[in-house]
């Protein structure tokens, strides 16, 4: 789902619509530059209204027929008697104080473009896949609010995603877990559910009891917390990163450290898991530079699930790598990784038919997943 941002000139420092980003896919387009084609393809609209000029308003006026065929949300200052009669003018559009919680603000969009993650899924995908679909999908956006806004990270709600993912792995499998992940629009998201389907499903491979079972899921849904300090527009990028940008995004580990670092509520295990989960055996990978001895089992497995789910993902940018070409991939990074465990993690992948997973009905968009 994309957003399109109006502001009249640079979105002001107090608006909410600074936050969007982080959520959707979103891009901004000065008052003064609107046109039809400026606004193509959105499905939605919000408009700040703080500082606008009576040149902004008389073209975005001009052009209020096109904008209004999708759902428009004014931002104002109820309280501003301007503001207020700015947006009467304009029609018919839903107005948002700008003071208003952020999570309200996310509720309104979403109820305003129907968005129903699980209404993609396949038809017959089995009712506790479909369960543990919703709720990791709802503790990923809870998670982004809880970065965004500095606030409490949802455990509960972390736990039972955990667990409900653990319980449709173990009754259906990983093949279903990851033909409903890749009908998610978004491929940040959807790399974070497949990356916990994944570290679940080796865990349970290896024998791993149930609570260190639901431990790395619950890593795996968590180990890019990072990346929710980058906006999704250069997340989900549906073309080549620039150098900037992908500087930025090899700081998600250092990001979610910091994030990290004061919430008691989150375990040291999970900790672990998110900010060292591109450490390498060797002593090659970063931000740490550890070496094997210093990286615990469960960081190797994210490790060596991560990069699999990297390699296999198919994204606007590049097509996914058959399973059996990401092994082959991962066997020549050689001491980089856990050999012995990536032998147990082939005969998994390939001795239960993985090589093979449908992929036809990805829509996941764009997406730095590494």
């Amino acid at each position: 789902m994309e957003i399109v941002l109006i502001s009249d000139g640079p979105l002001p420092v107090d608006s909410p619509a600074r936050k969007l980003p982080f959520f959707f896919a979103a891009r901004l387009v000065d008052m003064i530059t609107l046109s039809p084609q400026t606004v193509a393809d959105a499905k939605i609209a919000v408009v700040e209204l703080q500082n606008a000029t009576e040149p902004g308003l008389k073209v975005l006026k001009a052009i209020w027929e096109d904008l209004a065929s999708v759902p428009v949300i004014c931002l104002v200052d109820r309280k501003s008697r301007r503001e207020s009669i700015q947006a009467a003018a304009l029609g018919n559009a839903h107005l948002c104080d700008r003071d208003m919680p952020l999570v309200l603000l996310l509720k309104r969009i979403n109820s305003l473009v129907n968005e129903d993650l699980c209404a993609a899924l396949p038809e017959n995908a089995p009712a506790q896949t479909v369960e543990a679909y919703r709720k990791s999908n709802a503790f990923l956006q809870s998670l982004c609010l809880s970065t965004v806004e500095d606030s409490p990270i949802q455990i509960k709600l972390l736990n039972d995603s955990a667990e409900e993912l653990l319980t449709a792995l173990s009754l259906n499998g990983l093949s279903t877990w990851l033909e409903a992940v890749h009908t998610h629009h978004s491929g940040t998201y959807s790399h974070s559910l497949m990356v916990a389907g994944v570290a679940g499903m080796f865990a349970l491979h290896l024998g791993w009891t149930e609570e260190e079972c639901k431990e790395v899921i619950a890593g795996g849904l968590v180990h890019d917390i990072g990346k929710m300090r980058i906006p999704l527009s250069i997340l989900d990028k549906p073309d080549a990163l620039t150098g900037e940008e992908r500087k930025l995004i090899y700081k998600h580990p250092v990001f979610g450290r910091d994030i990290l670092k004061p919430r008691m509520e989150v375990s040291v295990g999970i900790k672990k898991i998110a900010i060292q989960h591109h450490e390498y055996m060797d002593g090659s990978g970063y931000p740490l530079g550890l070496d094997g001895s210093r990286i615990s089992p469960p960081v190797r497995l994210m490790t060596i699930s991560d990069i699999f789910s990297a390699l296999t993902e198919i994204r606007a940018y590049k097509d996914g790598a058959p399973a059996r070409v990401a092994i082959d991939i991962m066997r020549k990074m050689g001491p980089k990784l856990d050999q012995e465990m990536l032998s147990s993690f082939q005969d998994m992948v390939l001795k239960r038919d993985l090589g093979d997973v449908k992929r036809q009905s990805i829509h996941a968009s764009g997406g730095a997943a590494a």
